[in-house]
């Protein structure tokens, strides 16, 4: 912003800073109104609002008028100088700016910084200080010189509440400025009841006594304190047909029931518990539970005897093993679980069957003799024989057993399956193994037969050489793996023979003789007979 520092043209200058604020009076006078302080551009418009001429001029004032003179800076940088004279006339005063004012750019940015006065006013000396000069305002300046006409009477009075009993009053207050406020009772100026015996936030004045639950039977909308007189004896079962009905009730809970009255149980005729009388199922039934035979707990026996005592019927004649004197069948001998040949020395043949045939046992006949070949040995139950047949399963996993003890007498040839298992079965194995394969063979009753046997490693390898027959399709759990014989392996006490059927590659089944740990090894048994 520029601004004009003026030197009046005889040498004098005045310092005097102006006010934006202070609006001269007009015409004006710089005899009369030099106490004024006055932008520039607010002279020009003013002149001009008097009907004053003003004009631009480079012109040097004639002697006698006001003038002022200033060097400035322009907008170009360079130092320039302005003439502003002021001539007195009886209607006011002419404005001029030497070099023209229209070369700035801005008018109104420039200001007149020094105070328009004659030269008979500033010969005084000294600074004007302006102010306001009356004692009595809130802004007096005992300094000033020139009264300012900025004076101020109304800004350090204090204005307030100036009733005590007012919500608002304001102690400081020296004049009242129509701001109180005041409670409205029953309330106090925080919105409190000024009397609440209970503390239930409701001013006494507004308490209303009464029953207030919703839910009862005397309930009063307009009640806000309880006073213990709710009652609740209208409530119950309105229902006549219910076993709770009460002729009282005026609202029904929810609480008919129509069960209580009605007698209770079981009503199914197949449980135990069954209650003739019951005319509601209360789910209370029981019945026989798996495993029994009747409501008492009772299991079937062997004979299918519902709490029989028979524990075992293996030949399946419907005669307790305990009073049977058969437990098989007799031969045409008479004899039990004979072997048809009532001459030992002679063989009775059982003729008609061939390599591949199911035989009497139900499994397949895998070997012929070709004639009956006698065979005495006391413990054997067929000593005349000329068929070999398997059976239709394989049996549990079990240890060859009979650990450290050499058995003599043992075969590897066919037909001498049966005789060693009753060499092993006789040989105290029992001690040493509780179960062992030569047992599980022997007790195997597949058929209703009671002479298998745990079969020789030539016995065990016809099922492997069985040429246009596959034996092993009739054997139930049959796979490739190993299989316990009767022989210990090159009679060596703990290690039992066993047959291992493997692939041939060539879509068929090869079969390796080898001996395992008779005490550790669990294989797997398939029993076999002979007739």
């Amino acid at each position: 912003m520029k601004t004009l520092s003026i030197t009046l043209l005889g040498g004098l200058l005045c310092f005097t800073q102006l006010s934006l604020a202070q609006v001269p009076a007009f015409p004006y006078n710089p005899d009369i109104d030099s106490n004024a302080f006055i932008e520039l551009t607010d002279l020009l418009y003013f002149l001009d609002l008097y009907g004053q001429p003003w004009s631009f001029s480079d012109e040097v004032s004639e002697p006698g008028d006001m003038m002022y003179f200033d060097a400035y800076e322009n907008d170009e940088g360079d130092i320039d100088s302005a003439w502003i004279r002021l001539p007195i006339g009886s209607a006011g005063q002419i404005l001029t700016v030497s070099n023209g004012i229209p070369q700035w750019n801005d008018p109104a940015e420039i200001l007149l910084s020094a105070f328009p006065c004659l030269e008979s006013l500033c010969n005084g000396g000294g600074d004007i200080i302006l102010g306001c000069t009356v004692d009595q305002a809130c802004n007096y300046n005992p300094a000033a010189t020139l009264e300012d006409g900025t004076c101020d009477f109304i800004s350090c009075l204090i204005f307030g509440c100036t009733d005590p009993i007012a919500c608002n009053y304001d102690l400081l207050a020296e004049y009242a400025d129509g701001t109180c406020q005041y409670a409205s009772f029953p309330f106090d100026c925080n919105g409190d009841c000024l009397g609440d015996d209970d503390g239930d936030g409701i001013c006494d004045e507004f308490e209303i006594f009464g029953c207030i639950d919703s839910m009862s039977c005397n309930y009063f909308i307009g009640a806000t304190n309880d006073d213990g007189s709710c009652t609740y004896d209208c409530y119950g079962c309105i229902d006549p047909s219910a076993c709770n009905f009460g002729p009282s009730f005026l609202i029904d809970d929810g609480s008919c029931e129509y069960i209580s009255c009605l007698i209770h149980g079981c009503t199914d005729v197949n449980a135990c518990n069954y209650y003739y009388e019951a005319a509601y199922d209360d789910g209370s039934c029981e019945y026989i539970l798996p495993g029994n035979c009747d409501c008492s707990g009772n299991q079937l026996d062997a004979l299918d005897v519902c709490g029989g005592l028979c524990s075992e019927d293996l030949d399946a004649d419907d005669i307790c093993d305990d009073v049977d004197d058969c437990v098989g069948e007799y031969d045409i001998c008479g004899n039990c679980n004979g072997n048809g040949i009532c001459d030992p020395e002679a063989c009775n043949p059982i003729g008609g069957y061939s390599v591949g045939d199911i035989g009497p046992a139900g499994g397949v006949i895998i070997y012929d003799n070709g004639e009956y070949t006698y065979t005495a040995y006391d413990n054997s139950s067929y000593d005349c024989w000329r068929y070999i047949e398997v059976s239709t399963e394989v049996l549990p996993a079990q240890v060859w057993g009979c650990y450290a003890t050499n058995i003599s007498g043992l075969s590897n040839s066919i037909g001498s399956g049966e005789i060693n298992t009753q060499i092993i079965l006789g040989s105290g194995c029992a001690e040493v193994s509780p179960t062992y394969a030569a047992l599980s063979a022997s007790l195997y009753l597949g058929g209703g037969m009671t002479d298998w046997f745990l079969p020789s490693p030539a016995e065990l390898i016809l099922l492997a050489d069985g040429g246009e027959f596959d034996f092993t399709t009739s054997i139930s759990g049959w796979e490739l793996g190993s299989y316990w014989t009767s022989d210990q392996f090159m009679n060596v006490g703990y290690l039992g023979t066993f047959i291992e059927f493997s692939d041939d590659g060539q879509g068929g089944i090869q079969t390796t003789i080898s001996g395992t740990n008779v005490n550790v090894s669990e294989l797997q048994i398939i029993p076999m007979r002979r007739f």
